[in-house]
């Protein structure tokens, strides 16, 4: 995730509930990315869309997006894009709500990172992101 992207705040107001959620979730995506498996991540995960109704819009992601950003910040350990990207989709899912989450790498310089996509398009990063990393998981 870039910087320029991921650090910028973008104007939308919270309320407790969704800063809570977002605290939670970041959290959970924390512990679970240092006790399982990305592949196990990944089958529970797709396990749990199977309960959404919906894909989630934009205007739902920029609240998603704005809680689980604030929160990290509160967390004294380290929340890179994976752990972000995974908060983000627990979030949508405790609203029913379906995203992907998608691990990639860099096929120029070794580099790997992780994202959010939504109707297939990479939510919230710079232009021709996915040009630069290949996807190697989604869910």
């Amino acid at each position: 995730m870039d910087d320029r992207m991921s650090l910028t705040p973008i104007g939308v107001s919270l309320r407790w509930h969704e800063r809570l959620t977002g605290l939670l979730t970041i959290i959970v995506a924390y512990i679970a990315t240092r006790c399982l498996s990305i592949s196990r991540i990944s089958k529970i995960l797709t396990a749990l869309k199977r309960y959404c109704c919906r894909e989630i819009t934009n205007a739902e992601a920029d609240i998603v997006w704005e809680a689980v950003r604030e929160s990290s910040f509160l967390l004294l350990g380290r929340v890179a894009c994976l752990e972000f990207s995974l908060a983000f989709v627990l979030f949508a899912l405790t609203r029913g709500l379906s995203s992907t989450w998608c691990i990639g790498v860099s096929s120029e310089a070794f580099q790997a990172h992780a994202w959010v996509e939504i109707g297939g398009t990479p939510f919230r990063e710079v232009d021709n992101f996915e040009y630069h990393f290949r996807k190697l998981l989604t869910a």
